[in-house]
């Protein structure tokens, strides 16, 4: 016997059996962007913002960086002839250079209101990027283990000698006359600048890669985040480790309808640190989704800050107890350090968030994605509560 397809519904409901919606018509997407940069074919790896906040410059897998506005995501200029992926970006301190770096060892250096080119430097494979706080000096750390620093847009070079390990991240101390960089076989190693020497060596202080570094407010203090799932406290005149914290330990991951809960098997990496500019205060970031708030007076942690996914970025603000978190869920959340709540978020990304920057009063949140996007938010409207 043959049945209409009407027939066929009713007996299939009759059966237990309704009708699925199509569940991508049903699901809404929740994008609180006020604009969004399409620019790049390719994941976006990083992303920094001018400081007046008009400006931003991205940089990504497509080999491509450009400069572009915030209010309206719209390009200004294509930093042009990358050979590689541009996987570091920044503006000079005061706004008046953007620099972009690629992993061939490509750097370039433009003028923001000219839109031109200014200066082609060359190093090897570039990873990471930073602008001196107060001059026209740039920084570079390589993949063979040197440090490079240019007089800009003289281009004048200097080098500090090569180790033995990629020269994996980098904070200055803030004097701004030296920089600790943390390299892959786990050593911590703090420069002066002028002589290009190293006044201090911690040697090796994790097991594992050091992955991020920051220096506390008097230069006597850098924390370092590892691989190795640990966090440290280390002193930049002796090199002597003050304090191991487990800031990666392993995370409970909700139950299923069968499971209890189940811990993760093994800890899991940090990815940024911060000291806390207003308060006694340092943060970690891990990819088990924890964000610890530590007491810098007592060593211990105060907070957790958890997160369904890893956390890849932290950005404390500058004028409020807050910090903003970039996580692998694609979701950007705001944070009260004194009690660990979140206090709002925001969405849009359809995959992982690659790089968090936010502009000096809080107004704007940009983040960059492995979905080829960079998000604009804006921290002006009113507070929204977490959802997670």
């Amino acid at each position: 016997m043959l049945l209409c397809f009407a027939d066929l519904q009713e007996e299939m409901e009759g059966m237990g059996f309704e009708e699925e919606e199509d569940e991508e018509e049903e699901m809404v997407t929740r994008n609180d962007a006020a604009a969004v940069f399409k620019g790049h074919t390719g994941s976006v790896f990083c992303v920094s913002l001018h400081p007046d906040g008009a400006l931003a410059c991205s940089g990504g897998e497509d080999d491509r960086a450009f400069l572009w506005r915030t209010d309206d995501a719209s390009v200004t200029m294509e930093c042009k002839g990358h050979k590689d992926s541009v996987t570091c970006t920044g503006f000079s301190h005061d706004g008046k250079y953007a620099a972009t770096g690629d992993m061939g060892g490509g750097v370039r250096v433009w003028s923001v209101e000219e839109r031109q080119p200014v200066c082609v430097l060359e190093s090897s494979d570039i990873e990471w990027l930073k602008w001196h706080p107060q001059a026209h000096v740039l920084l570079a750390g390589t993949s063979d283990g040197m440090g490079w620093m240019w007089r800009v847009p003289a281009g004048d070079c200097k080098t500090f000698q090569a180790q033995s390990s990629r020269n994996i991240c980098c904070s200055f101390l803030p004097d701004g006359k030296h920089i600790a960089c943390g390299y892959e076989d786990g050593c911590v190693r703090v420069w002066n600048l002028k002589e290009c020497v190293t006044t201090s060596s911690m040697s090796p202080a994790h097991k594992g890669s050091v992955n991020c570094l920051a220096a506390n407010s008097d230069g006597s203090l850098v924390m370092t985040g590892s691989e190795d799932s640990t966090a440290r406290l280390v002193s930049t005149t002796t090199g002597k480790v003050v304090v191991s914290l487990a800031a990666g330990m392993p995370r409970k991951v909700p139950p299923t309808a069968d499971d209890e809960d189940v811990t993760q098997s093994t800890p899991l990496s940090v990815e940024d640190v911060a000291f806390f500019p207003s308060l006694p205060l340092a943060l970690t970031a891990s990819l088990s989704g924890a964000v610890g708030v530590w007491d810098i007076a007592t060593q211990k942690l105060r907070h957790t800050l958890q997160h369904q996914a890893g956390v890849v970025r932290l950005r404390c603000s500058s004028r409020d107890p807050l910090v903003f978190t970039g996580c692998l869920d694609g979701g950007v959340r705001l944070w009260d350090v004194r009690g660990g709540e979140c206090v709002r978020e925001w969405w849009g990304h359809t995959k992982d968030i690659l790089d968090l920057t936010i502009a000096s009063d809080d107004s704007l949140i940009l983040s960059a994605s492995d979905d080829a996007t960079v998000l604009v938010f804006s921290n002006k409207s009113q507070t929204l509560h977490c959802s997670q």
